[in-house]
């Protein structure tokens, strides 16, 4: 097993631990998330701050594969549903839950703070930086080679119309984002 793949399934592995301890955290904090008498914007700000916040520790760094980002997507839509009280049968999308809650959904989150990491990155000029720049010489296996943080940040600068200098200018990048 090359070291792409150990990469990989070690990013899993993080994802799918993080999903185990926010579900511990969200079963904790069910009795005040599920509380009726508080409104659903400061229940979704409890779960935000614990619950998701837990889930997402760290997250800015990882280069996020799609059954990843699944994975992560199916448990908030299960948690948020459980906060509002609405079933899979009742039609309602998780982008209403979202709003009726008031955060920010979690692809928008993580590209969020992978920004602000590119923002921390690219202004750094010690050992950081030096080692963003080391090619790692390898025999290249067939088929399409594994993603990158550089890619994920490339991407997502694309997807947010951001050039690279913005993203080194963290009071414009703040302002973007």
């Amino acid at each position: 097993m090359g070291f792409d793949d150990f990469n990989l399934i070690s990013l899993y592995l993080a994802a799918v631990t993080r999903c185990k301890y926010a579900w511990g955290k969200f079963c904790q904090l069910l009795p005040l998330l599920t509380n009726r008498h508080l409104p659903l914007l400061t229940r979704g700000r409890v779960y935000s701050t614990c619950v998701r916040s837990m889930m997402l520790h760290a997250s800015e760094t990882w280069a996020v594969a799609s059954d990843t980002l699944n994975r992560l997507r199916h448990n908030v839509c299960a948690m948020i549903r459980w906060i509002c009280n609405v079933k899979a049968k009742d039609e309602v999308s998780s982008d209403a839950l979202l709003t009726k809650l008031g955060i920010q959904d979690v692809d928008k989150l993580l590209r969020t703070s992978s920004m602000r990491w590119l923002g921390h990155v690219g202004c750094s000029t010690n050992w950081i930086a030096r080692v963003r720049k080391i090619e790692v010489v390898a025999q290249k296996r067939p088929g399409r080679p594994k993603k990158t943080w550089e890619e994920v940040a490339k991407n997502d600068r694309a997807k947010l119309d951001l050039d690279y200098t913005v993203a080194q200018n963290r009071s414009e990048l703040r302002g973007c984002l």
